[in-house]
C-alpha cells in the first residue's frame, strides 16, 4: 500500500513539475500577450472614440474589410441589427445613427486582453426615427471589439434595453 501511495505521489509530483516547466513557446508569451493588448488598446481606444462622436472618417480606416457588427440584445427590440462587410456597416451607421439625437456615455471599465477590447458603461442616449416621438434611456452597455491586423474585425455589442423598452412606451413610440 505505501508503494502505491509512493508512486502515486511521485506520478503527482512530475506531472505538476511538467505543467509548471515553462515551455518554450510559454517563455513568449507574456511579452507577446503585453504586446498584444498594447496594440489592441491602441486600436480600440481610437475606433471606440470615433464611433461614440460618429466620426465616420476616423472610423472608417479603423474598420476591417470583414467587420462583423452584432448586437443580439436588440433583436426583440430593434430587429436584427448584423452587419457584416465594411461597406453594409458603414451605410448601417450613416443610415441609422443620425437619428440618435444625444449620446453621452459614461465609461466604468475597460480592459485589453490580446487581441480583445471591452468596454463596459452606460448609455445615455435618446433615439428618434422618422414619425416616432424621441425617447431617451439609460443603457447598460459592454462593447467587445476584437482587433487584427491593426483593424477592428467585429464589433459586439450587448445592452439592456428594459430601460428603453419601458420609456419608448411611456413615450407612446410603441404600439
Amino acid at each position: 500500500m505505501q508503494s502505491f501511495a509512493h508512486a502515486l505521489l511521485c506520478l503527482a509530483l512530475s506531472t505538476s513539475a511538467a505543467i509548471a516547466a515553462p515551455t518554450e513557446a510559454s517563455k513568449d508569451s507574456p511579452p507577446r500577450y503585453t504586446q498584444a493588448s498594447a496594440q489592441t488598446r491602441d486600436i480600440a481606444e481610437r475606433y471606440f472614440q470615433a464611433y461614440l462622436r460618429k466620426d465616420w472618417a476616423q472610423l472608417e480606416p479603423l474598420m476591417a474589410e470583414q467587420i462583423q457588427f452584432r448586437d443580439t440584445t436588440a433583436a426583440l427590440v430593434f430587429g436584427t441589427l448584423d452587419q457584416a462587410g465594411k461597406p453594409r456597416l458603414t451605410q448601417y451607421l450613416r443610415q441609422v445613427y443620425p437619428y440618435i439625437e444625444t449620446h453621452e456615455f459614461k465609461l466604468e471599465r475597460s480592459f485589453f486582453a490580446g487581441q480583445q477590447a471591452v468596454f463596459v458603461g452606460v448609455s445615455d442616449w435618446s433615439f428618434a426615427p422618422p414619425g416616432t416621438p424621441a425617447v431617451r434611456s439609460r443603457t447598460p452597455i459592454v462593447i467587445a471589439l476584437q482587433v487584427q491586423g491593426g483593424q477592428v474585425i467585429e464589433h459586439l455589442e450587448m445592452g439592456d434595453l428594459q430601460g428603453y423598452v419601458e420609456a419608448a412606451r411611456l413615450a407612446g413610440a410603441t404600439k
